[in-house]
């Protein structure tokens, strides 16, 4: 899985079969947690998503059409539309199946990779070592999110140009244990 070059760890996701939802569709989930108020309507089909991570007095911003997922502590957790379909698979009713496929992964004390220099470099991940509950902070779903340093930052694409320099990133914090329970680090 990884060059000599590429120090970087791998996870996938162990437990693939998971209920979603789709915003907009009034399912008895959304209107569950809108009522408890980690869903927010806002105009225009806008939600705002109250995740694990979203610390900072603001939702992760999710459209109508746009899936969740809800973790065992029931929080939820928003999923773009085109990335949903283009990665889960339908079983039934309101279950689907996740592709799992390996995703690098970065953890505090984790040798720098390039990605995680870029994401640094262009302000897309800022690390506030003076707070170890707020480590990590980064603008992700239309919303400041900030990670403890125990989180784990997993890239869910990479866009390089032709010359393979790093254009874009697509990442998320994902809470340690949550990562425990829901991922297994690929051995290289």
């Amino acid at each position: 899985m990884n060059s000599e070059n590429d120090r970087s760890s791998y996870a996938i996701k162990k437990n693939t079969k998971r209920q979603a939802w789709e915003l907009g569709k009034g399912s008895d989930m959304e209107k569950e947690l809108i009522k408890t108020g980690k869903l927010v309507v806002c105009d225009g089909g806008i939600y705002e998503v109250f995740t694990r991570e979203a610390t900072e007095g603001k939702g992760q911003i999710a459209n109508a059409g746009d899936f969740f997922k809800v973790d065992g502590e029931g929080y939820p957790s928003p999923c773009e539309r085109s990335w949903f379909f283009a990665n889960h698979k339908h079983v039934e009713g309101d279950w689907y199946e996740q592709v799992a496929k390996p995703l690098k992964i970065w953890r505090k004390d984790d040798p720098e990779t390039e990605e995680i220099r870029f994401l640094i470099d262009s302000g897309a991940l800022n690390i506030h070592s003076e707070d170890l509950n707020k480590y990590y902070s980064a603008f992700l779903w239309g919303t400041m999110e900030t990670a403890a340093s125990d989180a784990v930052i997993v890239l869910y694409s990479v866009d390089k140009n032709e010359e393979g320099k790093i254009e874009a990133i697509s990442f998320n914090f994902v809470e340690s244990d949550y990562f425990k329970e829901n991922y297994k680090i690929i051995e290289s």
